[in-house]
C-alpha cells in the first residue's frame, strides 16, 4: 500500500474488506506524512480512487472526510481533494484536544511552555547564526516600541518566534509556536478593558526579557537556558496575578474559542 494514489493502485492484499475505508484513510495518510504526496497535491478524483481501491465512491469519500477532519487535506467543493500538511496545525489540534479533555488551567499551560521554552533557549544559544542573532534583536526592539493591545500580539509572537528560528528545531518550534500563541491569547483576555495591566506585565519582565537576548548571544546554553525559566517564570507570575487569572480555567467556553480560533491559523509559514 505504499505506491502513491496517481499510480495504478495499491495492493489490496492487506485490505480488510470490513473496514476498507479505514485502510483507503491510513493508506494516504501514510503517503501524504512520509512525503509521496506533497502538500499542495491535488488528490485523485472521487471516481479515480474508487477505480483504484476497487471500492465504491461513498466509501472513498468517507476515507477523505476522516483526513479532512485531521487537516491533511482540504476539500474544496467543485475543485476536489487538496494535501495541505501544516505540522503546526496538527500539533495545535492535538494539543487543544488534550487541553480540553484534561480540564487544564492557565498554569498547566504555562508550566508546559516553561520547559519548551528553556530548551528552545538552550538550542538557540547553541545554534543560532549572526542573522538569527540580528532578528532577535530587533524582535527586542520591536517589543519595547509597544503602545497599545493592538501591536501586542504580533510583536511578542516574533520575539519568540525568533528565538525558536535561532534553535533550528522544527519539532520544537512547532510545539511552542501553538502555546505561544495561546500565552499570548490568554494575557490579552485577561487584561480586557484594562490595557495598563498588561504594560504592567511587559515592563515587569523588560530586564529578563534583555538578560535572555545576552544569554542566547553569548552562545552559552545553560546561561540561555536559566535566563529563559527566569524571564518565563516572571512573565506566568504577572500573568496570573491578573485580576481574572483565577476565575477560569481553559475549559471555560471563551478559552475553548480562543484554541478554536488558533488551530485555524495558518502556521504553514
Amino acid at each position: 500500500m505504499s505506491a502513491p494514489v496517481s499510480a495504478a493502485g495499491p495492493d489490496r492484499k492487506g485490505f480488510d474488506r470490513t473496514r476498507v475505508a479505514d485502510q483507503i484513510f491510513r493508506d494516504l495518510k501514510d503517503q501524504i506524512v512520509l512525503g509521496t504526496l506533497p502538500s499542495g497535491t491535488k488528490l485523485p478524483a472521487e471516481r479515480q480512487l474508487a477505480l483504484q481501491y476497487k471500492v465504491s465512491g461513498p466509501t472513498v469519500r468517507e476515507a477523505i472526510r476522516a483526513l479532512s477532519l485531521l487537516g491533511l487535506v482540504d476539500v474544496r467543493h467543485g475543485s476536489g481533494a487538496y494535501v495541505t500538511t501544516d505540522t503546526g496545525a496538527l500539533i495545535a489540534m492535538s494539543i487543544s484536544t488534550v487541553i480540553r479533555l484534561g480540564k487544564l488551567g492557565v498554569a498547566d499551560v504555562l508550566g508546559l511552555l516553561g520547559v519548551l521554552n528553556r530548551y528552545a533557549a538552550s538550542l538557540a544559544a547553541q545554534n543560532a547564526t549572526s542573522d538569527d542573532i540580528a532578528r532577535l534583536e530587533q524582535a527586542l526592539a520591536k517589543i519595547d516600541a509597544i503602545s497599545d493591545t493592538a501591536t501586542f500580539s504580533s510583536a511578542v509572537r516574533d520575539f519568540h518566534a525568533a528565538i525558536l528560528a535561532a534553535g533550528h528545531n522544527p519539532l520544537v518550534e512547532a510545539l511552542c509556536r501553538f502555546l505561544v500563541d495561546l500565552q499570548i491569547s490568554i494575557a490579552l483576555e485577561l487584561v480586557g478593558e484594562a490595557p495598563n495591566d498588561l504594560q504592567k506585565v511587559l515592563e515587569g519582565v523588560r530586564t529578563k526579557r534583555v538578560e535572555l537576548v545576552a544569554a542566547i548571544h553569548s552562545g552559552k546554553p545553560e546561561a540561555a537556558a536559566t535566563a529563559a525559566t527566569n524571564f518565563h517564570t516572571g512573565a506566568s507570575q504577572l500573568i496570573q496575578a491578573l485580576p481574572q487569572a483565577r476565575e477560569f480555567r481553559l475549559s471555560d467556553p471563551t478559552l475553548g474559542n480562543l484554541m478554536t480560533d488558533l488551530i485555524g491559523r495558518d502556521y504553514s509559514n
